[in-house]
């Protein structure tokens, strides 16, 4: 997945970038998912402990063939974010790259990402979002044909589970 960070005045607004075009001022990141990642960001900067992300971002589109979606990040993340100091914002990289998340970021990387998502939350007047855009070979995976029926389930009733196959 390809996550790319921008500021626009509003959700309409926002959404004319689920095309796929460029977008002015944009920064980009292969690890920085919106929704494994800022919850534990909004935690780091003093948000509420039990918050599993969820309520850190918001789907705001989705691209007609499922490519691409757009995320809006909460007012109160962006607020945090932007009220950061540099100190603060090399312990959130320094805490970042302990976690197996981002196992294959560079510091480097997840330093020179933190500052540009800063500055995108700092006093701008205009809201931050995310689209992440899938890589081909997730679009090939999602595309390929189901795996084959095993023998017998075919005539199972499709509201039952399905029993889950045994290791031998």
């Amino acid at each position: 997945m390809r996550f790319e960070y921008f500021a626009a005045p509003d959700d309409e607004t926002a959404a004319l970038t689920i095309d796929g075009g460029e977008i002015d001022g944009a920064v980009a990141s292969h690890v920085v998912d919106p929704a494994s990642v800022l919850g534990q960001l909004e935690r780091l900067l003093g948000g509420p402990t039990g918050d599993d992300g969820l309520r850190s971002a918001q789907l705001v589109a989705e691209s007609p063939d499922g490519a691409r979606l757009l995320i809006r990040l909460s007012n109160h993340l962006v607020t945090l974010f932007g009220m950061v100091r540099p100190t603060t914002l090399d312990d959130v990289v320094k805490h970042w790259s302990l976690s197996r998340r981002f196992r294959r970021a560079e510091p480097e990387d997840l330093h020179a990402f933190a500052a540009g998502l800063h500055q995108l939350c700092e006093g701008t007047g205009k809201r931050v979002y995310c689209r992440a855009t899938a890589d081909e070979s997730e679009l090939a995976a999602a595309m390929a044909p189901a795996a084959a029926v095993p023998a017998g389930v075919e005539d199972a009733d499709p509201a039952e589970p399905k029993p889950l196959p045994r290791r031998r």
